[in-house]
């Protein structure tokens, strides 16, 4: 049970780091719509196995 948390807690800071580093480059570059397209597509898998835990 103590792996699970671990691995729960990297995955977090993972979510964090990426949030971070997206809002500061956002800030200081635009991205193509290619690569918006992209992140999108990925945050919304994400979002797609989250759902399936409720």
């Amino acid at each position: 049970m103590y792996q699970s948390k671990i691995y729960v807690n990297d995955i977090l800071n993972k979510m964090n780091h990426v949030f971070e580093r997206f809002t500061y480059l956002s800030r200081s570059k635009s991205f193509k719509k290619e690569q918006v397209d992209q992140i999108d597509y990925h945050l919304n898998e994400i979002m797609k196995i989250l759902n399936e835990c409720n």
